[in-house]
């Protein structure tokens, strides 16, 4: 009840708010590179629509909302402050816990890539769709009954789900057809973001780690789906707090705590970071400019040490654990990277090695997605400002 009545009221402070901007500027968002007045873009490779319409039966994975307690164990339970120490027990445990959270990740991204990378046609569209507004409807994550571990699970749902409906907006016209359904989804996505905001606002410098980095993400992704500048902004907000701890030599401290763990947790940090500058920049708003000397050096330093952990381990003084994470899902930020800014050295060996590059919390088949050059190319759909400038090479 709390996180709806928020909801509605901060409904109406975004309205006044985004006009009230608008009159003052005069400009569009794009011109002012922030969200004043909405038209928030997602990159062009979410308009794609399907070549191929493969008609006939679908298989669609419907998914039981959970409705539940969100307090959760964590992996690490018992841990020290390097939280690198996986608890076997309790990862089992976890992993149960939140069994139904992962498989709707799972299922609304893998119906989106089967509609619009695969050509499964409108019962594709219809599976992500519905799946959104059965959990929307039951108010699913909503929960009161929710601690850090929780918090964590609610971001990254949001990012996918949100990812996933975004595609079907941007390439099917029909999906937002049943404007009943739509606004239900919708307005989830706003409570959800209210949930995230709420919880990764005003965190103390000490515990602020790649978790505020994936609930920006997911908080940015909510915002194009619902054209919510609030949310937005309070996105790139966190971006800019990102940047803001990157030492000299251009490493995340909070990542290099976790020991054995640093590079996985750098190239985790990685993820959502890539994917907020790359929707800031088809946005008019180049975040990566911005930061051009900690952003890029922060990568490079993360692809070299993918290539050669060793360098990881004389900085931290331990081993590196790479178990895992060589792997399709975790290297995935690189291909946007590539697209929009070109590629840094060492990333084509990654990329050629595990292409198709897919993550369910990205966006889904992010080779797909970010494959056209140029980035926005001409034509009616989708028809960006001419003054968007990206980078045409991939």
């Amino acid at each position: 009840m709390r996180i709806q009545q928020r909801s509605e009221h901060r409904h109406w402070g975004r309205m006044l708010l985004c006009t009230a901007i608008s009159a003052a500027f005069g400009v569009s968002s794009v011109n002012a590179g922030q969200c004043l007045g909405g038209e928030l873009r997602a990159p062009v490779g979410y308009y794609q629509t399907p070549e191929n319409d493969g008609g006939g039966d679908y298989d669609c994975e419907r998914v039981e909302p959970h409705v539940g307690s969100l307090s959760l164990t964590s992996k690490y339970e018992g841990s020290d402050s390097a939280r690198n120490e996986l608890n076997e027990q309790a990862y089992e445990e976890y992993k149960e816990a939140t069994n139904k959270i992962r498989s709707f990740e799972k299922a609304v991204i893998a119906a989106a890539d089967d509609y619009q990378v695969d050509g499964y046609g409108s019962e594709a569209m219809h599976c992500v769709l519905d799946n959104l507004d059965e959990w929307a409807s039951a108010d699913a994550l909503l929960t009161d009954d929710i601690n850090h571990v929780g918090q964590a699970v609610r971001k990254w749902a949001l990012a996918a789900a949100a990812n996933a409906y975004l595609r079907m907006r941007a390439s099917a016209p029909e999906a937002t057809a049943d404007l009943q359904r739509t606004a239900r989804i919708e307005d989830w996505f706003r409570r959800l973001s209210d949930g995230v905001r709420e919880y990764y606002t005003d965190r103390e410098p000490r515990k602020v780690n790649n978790h505020d980095y994936w609930a920006a993400w997911a908080v940015m992704s909510s915002a194009v789906a619902t054209q919510d500048c609030g949310d937005w902004n309070w996105s790139v907000s966190k971006f800019d707090e990102a940047m803001g701890q990157i030492t000299d030599e251009g490493y995340l401290p909070k990542e290099l705590s976790r020991e054995t763990r640093a590079l996985e947790y750098m190239n985790y940090a990685m993820q959502p970071l890539t994917m907020i500058a790359v929707f800031a920049e088809v946005n008019g708003n180049s975040v990566y400019g911005r930061y051009r000397d900690e952003f890029p050096s922060m990568a490079q330093n993360v692809v070299a040490g993918l290539a050669d952990p060793q360098r990881i381990e004389s900085i931290t003084g331990y081993e590196q654990i790479v178990d895992g994470l060589y792997k399709s899902w975790s290297l995935a930020w690189m291909e946007p990277w590539q697209a929009t800014w070109d590629a840094l050295e060492g990333m084509p060996t990654f990329l050629d090695e595990h292409r198709p590059m897919k993550s369910t919390r990205l966006g889904g088949d992010i080779s797909y997605l970010y494959q056209i050059n140029p980035l926005w190319p001409d034509g009616s759909q989708p028809n960006p400002p001419s003054n968007i400038m990206l980078s045409s090479s991939s």
